[in-house]
């Protein structure tokens, strides 16, 4: 058995505080707001396993990541992401643990196979298969719909066995890929290593990033880590933190991010010594510790069933008590809505709720505006005219000051917007899980902004001092290659200042379509208005209905003077009910001749 002894933890080297701090800067250009949360629950000197998720935005998840977290951590990096020139580089510098993943060597299998799951749930046959010769035991054998079949035995070249019947896996004939098994044994010896020395390991437990609204399935890679290392030293004060990474628009520039860091989680030694037992117990207890990991990440992340649904959900989270909150808040009651949202997803109120919320939303898109400039629609259309106005001038303003800036980096705008796309493309084509791609984009707009962006700076600074050569023969060398310098250096200057009036800028423009609409047409402001307070009075009274379920933990949020009590009427519940449909019903009618 091996004993520890408690230190204090390792000072976050040099080279690593300073990469902290230039993420730190990144993060800062590309966000326009990132928060932070739960950061005093992260053991001060206790070892620790960060399992981060979701990986909703590629490399930019990393960077955001190690430049908000208190404890110095190394992370498992991909194989193919740590042979790569710029980022592999980064993760050498930061003592990155390459991981072999399964699916970066997955390669086609030859023939096709036969699966019934009604009649041979764990048995798949081969027609023109090579069984014996391409794969082994735990092998995985890929088909149809992303089904992944274990292997547990190979009968011969046309038939093999699996460990598990494939849920939810259609009978038919495939073709199939193979992800051969990867024997991790160096990766776990070095990974407890560092915990023994009461260090921390940071890992994204998806195993790669997507853009889907839920989270994928954790590997086990994690659960494998912990548990072995408290099998080799019980005595190990390891936790398990989990971190979510909540985007408002992950791939957009300037959005708004959160970092939340939650409860740690310690592992019951009976676990560890299913584990040391081995064979379906060993299986068990890394199910049980995944699935306990898997709720303590629905604390500190938003994981709807799909993208329609998160929408309802966010709309009736904005609706909800009609007040305004922090962004910490903001996300802490986003994750509690989706819980509670998917726990009730068969009560015939939610459902009703939901399609008004639904039509809510529509309208909304309908005539161009959001939901926090709904409340703005109800001003004279006189005092809309004097504010379109003005708002137009200052609009104007902050575009001639920022046209010189964006017009000098158009060429680099274009270069991030075409390699970006193209990147996505190709991530789309070589993904089984995303849906769009656009968990890369932020990541290669980064890339290719701090590539593109010094080139760009240095052709116009040597433009620059051509000029001076050919013009200003009074000048010395000196002085004219200290002002091409000085030119050079300037511009990110400048474009940084564009980024500001482009976000006072973006602000204003999205006021401009509902005092648009308010001058045009204002009875459909006070419609929209009315409509979505009646709203706001049924999706505060649900929730506070079912509060336990909503709002666990927030009892500042269930204590309002605007609000409806959880101990409202049902004839109350009913007016408001009835008062919204009968508004949403005038609405659809005056959809049929208005017009955005």
């Amino acid at each position: 058995m091996t004993t520890t002894t408690t230190r204090e933890a390792p000072s976050p080297p040099l080279v690593h505080s300073v990469f902290r701090l230039g993420f730190r800067f990144v993060a800062h250009l590309f966000f326009r707001e990132i928060q932070t949360t739960g950061t005093h629950l992260v053991p001060v000197s206790d070892p620790c396993i960060f399992i981060v998720g979701p990986h909703a935005n590629q490399f930019v998840d990393g960077l955001c990541y190690i430049s908000r977290n208190p404890r110095h951590s190394y992370a498992l990096m991909a194989s193919v992401s740590y042979d790569r020139p710029l980022i592999g580089h980064i993760g050498k510098i930061l003592s990155a643990i390459p991981v072999v993943r399964p699916q970066d060597i997955v390669h086609l299998g030859q023939g096709s196979l036969v699966y019934n799951p009604n009649k041979e749930p764990l048995v798949l046959y081969g027609h023109g298969t090579r069984f014996t010769e391409q794969l082994g035991p735990r092998d995985f054998i890929i088909f149809g719909r992303n089904y992944k079949g274990h292997v547990a035995r190979i009968v011969s070249d046309t038939v093999l066995e699996i460990t598990h019947a494939i849920p939810h896996a259609e009978a038919g004939t495939y073709s199939f890929k193979i992800a051969p098994h990867v024997d991790q044994t160096a990766v776990y010896e070095e990974v407890h290593a560092y915990l023994n020395n009461h260090e921390c390991i940071t890992v994204f437990p998806e195993g790669g990033s997507h853009d889907r609204p839920e989270m994928l399935p954790l590997k086990a890679g994690f659960a494998v880590m912990a548990l072995g290392a408290l099998a080799e030293n019980p005595t190990l004060p390891l936790k398990i933190v989990p971190v979510g990474m909540n985007y408002f628009h992950p791939d957009r520039f300037r959005s708004r991010a959160v970092v939340s860091f939650g409860q740690p989680m310690t592992i019951d030694p009976e676990e560890v010594e299913k584990f040391k037992r081995g064979g379906k117990e060993r299986r068990e207890a890394v199910t049980r510790l995944l699935d306990r990991s898997d709720e303590a990440f629905r604390t500190v992340t938003t994981n709807a069933p799909d993208f329609d649904t998160l929408m309802i959900i966010h709309a009736a989270r904005r609706l909800y008590q009609n007040r305004k909150l922090s962004i910490q808040q903001t996300v802490k009651l986003n994750c509690h809505f989706v819980s509670g949202w998917t726990k009730l997803k068969e009560d015939p109120k939610l459902e009703n709720l939901a399609r008004k919320v639904k039509l809510y939303n529509e309208t909304l898109a309908f005539f161009g505006i959001r939901d926090h400039q709904v409340q703005r629609l109800d001003i004279t259309p006189v005092r809309a005219s004097m504010l379109l106005i003005k708002r137009l001038c200052t609009l104007a303003l902050l575009g001639g000051l920022g046209a010189p800036a964006f017009i000098s980096n158009l060429p680099l705008i274009w270069a991030i917007d075409y390699i970006s796309k193209k990147k996505q493309r190709e991530a789309l084509a070589g993904s089984m899980v995303k849906i769009a791609g656009k968990d890369v984009l932020a990541t290669w707009k980064i890339i290719v902004a701090g590539i593109a962006a010094p080139m760009l700076y240095g052709l116009y600074a040597l433009v620059y001092l051509r000029h001076l050569i050919k013009r200003r023969p009074d000048l010395s060398t000196i002085h004219k290659l200290i002002r091409a310098c000085m030119a050079w250096a300037v511009q990110p200057i400048l474009y940084y200042v564009l980024l500001r009036l482009g976000d006072t800028g973006l602000d204003i423009y999205k006021s401009i379509k509902p005092l648009f609409l308010a001058v045009r047409n204002p009875d459909v402001g006070k419609l929209l208005k009315t409509m979505r307070k009646d709203l706001s009075k049924d999706v505060t009274a649900f929730v506070h209905e079912h509060s336990t379920i909503f709002l666990p933990d927030e009892p500042f949020l269930k204590q309002d003077d605007t609000s409806i009590p959880s101990s409202s009427s049902s004839s109350s519940t009913s007016s408001s009910s009835a008062s919204s449909s009968k508004n949403i019903f005038r609405f659809s009618k005056l959809l049929e001749t208005a017009s955005p």
